[in-house]
């Protein structure tokens, strides 16, 4: 069984990143080392960090220099953030990394970007109330297909990289945007209504496939406009593929479809700039719970055929429920993909040391491929010593 750690670069000094990732491979025992590439958010606050403890940056910079080649052509260059000041801290960072014999990936959020969407609004996610989420970039707009296609290339070819994970690979939610605040009950069919994409791109590609994207639009809008009031039956009802693809006679369930397609065809174009013309692993995003993988528009099937491998991530499951997601996603991805789990060993998911050793355990038993231990520089130090015992108990 493999064991990474995620990290964000600002969690290392470089001067001493040699040091620290040599006693993070001889002392604890990890087998490689995740690098964020883009922040998540626009604080962050790594009490374990080197250097500034708290740190305000862009929500989708990367923290990566990209090379300008790549993306010829484009209407812009993926945002760079301020705290860089110049530098490649990840390709240094990963530079250090493999010196020590470290695996190295980097974790790329795909179709969730803040900072590309409030620079280029045309480029994201239009619902059917005409709201821009400006977080969330369409996957079937060419231009986002080509941008995500150039960063894969970039940093494939540029960065001393042995896998490369994929996250939001699909249609990102409202619930995902940075700080969102509401006063309404963000239900999950609530949630999926109103992050659903009618672009002209959406709508044009659906066409072509014969469906009246018109009606679906119509049929959704007036829900949301329901929503708005009170909460109506609908947006209280559980996401199945069944009910939610009989509305508008049946167009609901075909626009999905066309979604899946959209999506299909990015994760075969990314697939193919990373394995076959970088020979680089590609790991992608999954779900505990692979039935739930069309609401984003992934293809259960297409993802285990495209994948090397399929991060989960468990950070909030109770240890009891973790088994028969793991059993089912083997069963889902069977032996053409690997299944990873991502573990959150921090009291802001997890009940207990207990309750996170439960999941350490599940992981074990059901002989995942592999285990990403998220966090690190925002940890409490006492949390390390979590993390240490785990990866003992993976690796006996």
């Amino acid at each position: 069984m493999q064991v990474m750690l995620r990290a964000f670069v600002w969690d290392f000094g470089l001067d001493q990143a040699a040091d620290t990732f040599a006693a993070l491979k001889n002392d604890w025992g990890i087998d490689g080392i995740s690098l964020v590439v883009a922040s998540p958010t626009e604080t962050l606050f790594l009490p374990n960090a080197h250097g500034l403890r708290v740190r305000y940056d862009e929500a989708g910079a990367f923290w990566f220099l990209p090379e300008r080649s790549w993306y010829v052509g484009l209407p812009l260059l993926p945002p760079v953030s301020p705290l860089c000041e110049g530098r490649n801290w990840l390709k240094e960072l990963a530079e250090r990394a493999k010196s020590v014999g470290l695996d190295v990936s980097a974790a790329l959020p795909c179709c969730r970007n803040l900072a590309i969407g409030r620079r280029c609004p045309d480029l994201t996610v239009q619902n059917a109330l005409g709201d821009r989420l400006l977080h969330a970039l369409c996957p079937s707009n060419p231009v986002v297909r080509q941008l995500l296609v150039s960063l894969v290339g970039d940093l494939t070819a540029n960065y001393p990289l042995d896998a490369l994970e994929l996250e939001a690979v699909g249609f990102v939610n409202l619930s995902e945007a940075p700080g969102l605040l509401s006063d309404l009950d963000l239900t999950p069919a609530a949630d999926f209504l109103l992050s659903r994409c009618y672009c002209d791109h959406c709508c044009r590609i659906a066409a072509a496939h014969g469906v009246e994207a018109e009606r679906v639009r119509f049929f959704t809008q007036a829900q949301l406009e329901e929503f708005a009031v009170m909460p109506t039956e609908l947006s209280q009802a559980p996401l199945d593929w069944e009910l939610w693809g009989s509305f508008a006679e049946g167009e609901a369930q075909k626009f999905i479809q066309v979604r899946l397609d959209i999506v299909s065809t990015l994760l075969s174009d990314l697939v193919e700039e990373a394995t076959h013309k970088h020979d680089k692993r590609v790991h992608v995003e999954g779900h505990l719970l692979p039935a739930t993988l069309w609401q984003y528009g992934l293809d259960r099937q297409r993802l285990a055929e495209l994948a090397d491998a399929v991060e989960v991530d468990a950070k909030a499951v109770p240890p009891e429920r973790l088994r028969p997601h793991l059993v089912l996603n083997r069963q889902v991805l069977g032996h053409r993909a690997a299944l990873w789990v991502r573990l959150h060993p921090s009291e802001r998911f997890i009940r207990d040391k207990d309750a996170f050793f439960a999941q350490v355990h599940a992981c074990k038993e059901q002989r995942v491929d592999g285990v990403i231990f998220v966090g690190y520089g925002s940890l409490r130090r006492q949390n390390w010593a979590w993390v240490r015992e785990a990866i003992r108990l993976l690796k006996d």
